[in-house]
């Protein structure tokens, strides 16, 4: 199997060196150039065929988000991770980058401790470029990157789908899966869940540790609904979101027949991503079952979500909504579950809200 193309652009000679080492022990990609900047890193894709771009959030010239959108602009087939540095002032920026369609947020470790951090980095790449591969054989090019925005899509439905399951009369927990654009997919359902829904929501959004915590309060500020980055023992409240944390997976343990608590790992990434929904699906699986559950499977890349899917389906009460492949920033983690026969019903994102709604009871407030 041919390595992927790596093109690696940061203005620091030092960490273009450590990602290029990072990228060779993967035994998975190869560095073939870089770029010191917006306008070279362009300039050096018009060159060379590639499959991936490092890209620094602070590179020189127009800046990494401006890089970002001419690259998926000029050259959609290319996969774009974001580097950035430790610290808050970044993780709008890193956010802003999930939405517009980076495949994933990459920690640069402080110059002092790089070296140190090379074995992290070379596992991180290697479940990244893992991803990749998997989408490369079993997706056509077109499916990868689509960046239609969801404000242009009309408000007719989606091709016909034949339910695998009538919508259920009620549910007991609501969790959502998340990556390639996902911030906004998940404002855009969050968001409309009125202030008496009357179920908890747990959701996984494949981001890295600190910026999740500002994701949770951006959600916070535009949602009826409170939403807080989850923390261990924290208890499964109806009527609140709580969003894994970056960097950690998390799971949910019945300490009762209608009480659940958070609980949080640092074991290794699955799926080459962590938090995983696969963790998160499976440990409901286990603990709880018989629960009602739905579960929606927003954009993103990769397969993760559908093997905890399918044991959710064989020991809860679970019903499946899938995101629509036109409102997809990437239609991967959704089409995983369609292939798998696991979907119930396929829905453009504007109205995934509404469904929820449908069949969840609302409370008095």
């Amino acid at each position: 199997m041919d390595k992927l193309r790596v093109l690696v652009a940061d203005n620091s000679v030092f960490y273009k060196k450590i990602f290029s080492l990072a990228v060779k022990e993967t035994g998975l990609g190869s560095v073939l150039h870089t770029a010191s900047s917006g306008a070279l890193a362009l300039e050096r894709l018009g060159q060379q065929s590639t499959d991936v771009v490092l890209l620094d959030l602070h590179i020189p010239d127009s800046g990494g988000i401006k890089t970002l959108e001419a690259i998926l602009r000029e050259h959609p087939g290319i996969f774009v991770a974001i580097l950035h540095p430790a610290g808050n002032n970044d993780a709008a920026g890193c956010t802003r980058a999930m939405e517009i369609g980076a495949v994933d947020c990459i920690l640069k470790p402080p110059v002092a401790e790089a070296e140190k951090s090379l074995s992290n980095l070379k596992i991180h790449l290697q479940g990244f470029f893992t991803q990749i591969i998997t989408m490369k054989f079993t997706m056509p090019p077109i499916a990868k990157v689509n960046t239609v925005q969801t404000s242009q899509i009309s408000s007719s439905k989606p091709p016909e789908w034949k339910a695998a399951e009538a919508p259920p009369k009620t549910v007991d927990l609501v969790v959502i899966a998340a990556s390639t654009g996902g911030p906004e997919a998940l404002e855009a359902v969050l968001s409309r869940l009125t202030a008496d829904f009357n179920r908890p929501v747990l959701v996984i959004q494949h981001m890295p540790a600190d910026i999740t915590r500002k994701l949770a309060q951006s959600l916070d500020r535009k949602c009826s609904l409170p939403v807080l980055e989850a923390e261990e023992g924290m208890p499964v409240k109806p009527g609140q979101i709580l969003i894994a944390p970056g960097g950690r997976h998390m799971s949910v343990h019945c300490v009762s027949p209608a009480g659940m608590v958070i609980k949080l790992d640092d074991s290794g990434p699955v799926n080459g991503v962590k938090p995983s929904a696969d963790v998160l699906f499976r440990s409901i699986a286990s603990s709880c079952k018989g629960l009602r559950v739905a579960a929606v499977i927003l954009t993103g890349m990769g397969r993760d979500g559908t093997a905890g899917l399918k044991e959710m389906k064989n020991n809860c009460r679970s019903y499946c909504l899938v995101q629509s492949e036109r409102t997809c920033t990437v239609y991967g983690m959704p089409k995983a579950v369609v292939d798998a026969g696991l979907a119930d019903t396929v829905e453009d994102l504007e109205v995934i809200a509404d469904h929820l709604l449908r069949i969840v009871p609302v409370r008095s407030l």
